[in-house]
């Protein structure tokens, strides 16, 4: 009788166990099928980051850094590549918000990522004085993260050559585009040239600017031979430009 009970009683504790194994594996089950249905959250971010090496290529060296996603987001699994895309013209540095798009089943969502963006910009080589023209001897190369500057920068001294200093630009400052003007090429009441350009035919003639002018600039001047005033761009040293 001792034995009989002993008996059935191991043949219970292994019905449980087997009925307990069961029931752990079904949530494996569960578990890992659930698991299948959602994107991973890893899967946004390697697409992104994919996506803004491809777009900066050799132009500079990047950083990532992507924002935490909330936990509880849940996306269907996407059952083609996922597609990054801008969601702004603005170039992606500093803090930006990536668009990622799933064609099918269709969704998308924005993820934040910081992105720091080094190259070698330009910097001041010494103390440069407000109102003086910039001189290839100020400028010298520096590695910086363009993504700090809300404003432009310059990577080619030859686009910043010539220009002068709106204010005093301190050493080893990045030079933006805030702190530099174009030369004044012209001064009101200077005799100027003006070419006036038609159909491929060019006529000079003197006149008389009404304006200051910097390169690039449209303002009024005087055509000495007919008397008119018309509005000209500034191209050069004491000359503008008419297109007729």
């Amino acid at each position: 009788m001792i034995n009989n009970v002993r008996y059935q009683t191991i043949k219970t504790t292994n019905w449980l166990s087997v009925i307990f194994m069961a029931i752990l594996f079904l949530v494996f089950v569960r578990s890992t099928v659930a698991q299948q249905q959602w994107q991973k959250h890893s899967d946004l971010e390697n697409a992104a980051a994919k996506f803004l090496h491809q777009h900066f290529a050799d132009r500079y060296e990047i950083k990532l850094k992507f924002g935490n996603l909330d936990k509880r987001l849940r996306l269907e699994k996407c059952q083609q590549a996922l597609r990054a895309f801008l969601p702004s013209n603005r170039e992606p540095v500093g803090s930006v918000s990536l668009g990622i798009r799933c064609p099918e089943p269709n969704w998308k969502i924005h993820i934040p990522v910081k992105v720091e963006a080094y190259t070698q910009v330009l910097v001041a080589n010494r103390p440069i004085v407000k109102n003086s023209m910039i001189e290839r001897t100020d400028l010298q190369f520096a590695r910086q993260d363009i993504g700090r500057y809300h404003v432009g920068v310059f990577t080619n001294p030859d686009d910043l050559v010539g220009m002068v200093a709106k204010r005093s630009i301190r050493h080893d400052a990045v030079i933006t585009t805030r702190m530099v003007k174009a030369k004044r090429l012209i001064k009101r009441g200077d005799s100027i040239t003006i070419i006036a350009v038609s159909n491929g035919l060019k006529i000079r003639t003197t006149g008389e600017a009404l304006m200051d002018g910097r390169l690039g600039q449209v303002i009024k001047v005087k055509n000495n031979r007919s008397g008119r005033k018309v509005s000209a761009e500034v191209i050069a040293q004491s000359t503008v430009r008419v297109n007729l």
